[in-house]
């Protein structure tokens, strides 16, 4: 198939549906978006269009037609898209990777397994599947991910950060909001917090946690059977700014440590 150029100027939601395979996307300074594909042995089951929405944006639907998951003869689909920096990825397949490169609006991603990789996003990023990985550098937004298996490994989130996940590590370098985490069998690791209400729980993962410095620390940390340390002292005063932090942290059989983080600046100014 030919690759397809679309002029899209302003916002751009990118809607993608298919089966299975794997998907690229490339934000970039343009105001053109290029689809391509390969490996795909009847494109007459791929619809591509675009429309306008609301506020002088556009809507780029990519959407496969009927059949069940996955291809004949192993020959899933490869799709390519170059878009203008600041698009939103929105996706669900049956069994689908999708990695991105430069800087993305929001990502939104649904399926039974896949990876997902990105660079940076301005909004958030949402990622349900039953098994996969999620790698990315800073997102200014919430992150959001429930998974049965898969490993979540984020530079930074401007938010709050939800995840449950059964079997799989957990780590994020900072988090600027609240924190909710469930784990099974994966160990959590969360570089530095600043503010909000942080509530942890693990069976037999181990909880490594980093509080700024400055922020005042009410605990709560519990482990029946592993053990739990903490480096933070008893009164240590606010910044300027009155950040203060509920920290909840319970385990079984894993082990806890608290400890100090250096002073920081907001993720999301």
């Amino acid at each position: 198939m030919e690759p397809m150029t679309f002029d899209t100027p302003g916002k751009l939601l990118v809607k993608i549906n298919i089966r299975s395979g794997t998907v690229r996307l490339d934000a970039a300074e343009t105001t053109t978006t290029v689809v391509s594909f390969d490996r795909e042995k009847d494109p007459k089951d791929l619809v591509v269009r675009l429309d306008p929405v609301g506020g002088g944006g556009h809507r780029l639907s990519i959407e496969q037609k009927g059949g069940k998951f996955g291809f004949s003869g192993g020959k899933d689909l490869v799709l390519a898209v170059k878009c203008p920096i600041g698009s939103s990825l929105e996706m669900s397949s049956g069994a689908a990777d999708v990695s991105a490169q430069g800087r993305l609006g929001g990502i939104e991603f649904r399926s039974g397994s896949g990876d997902v990789t990105f660079d940076d996003v301005d909004g958030s990023v949402m990622v349900k599947v039953g098994s996969g990985d999620l790698k990315g550098g800073a997102i200014e937004g919430d992150l959001t991910m429930n998974s049965a298996s898969g490993d979540i490994r984020v530079a930074s989130v401007g938010r709050d950060l939800a995840a449950r996940s059964a079997s799989g590590d957990i780590a994020i370098g900072a988090v600027d909001g609240s924190v909710s985490v469930t784990s099974v069998s994966g160990d959590v690791q969360v570089g530095s917090l600043l503010r909000g209400i942080t509530n942890i729980r693990s069976v037999s993962g181990d909880v490594e946690i980093g509080v700024a410095q400055g922020t005042t620390v009410d605990m709560d940390v519990r482990a029946t059977s592993g053990e739990a340390r903490s480096d933070l002292t008893a009164m240590e005063g606010p910044t300027k700014d009155g950040r203060s932090l509920v920290l909840k942290v319970l385990t079984i059989s894993g082990d806890i440590r608290i400890s100090r983080a250096p002073a920081r600046s907001p993720v999301s100014a």
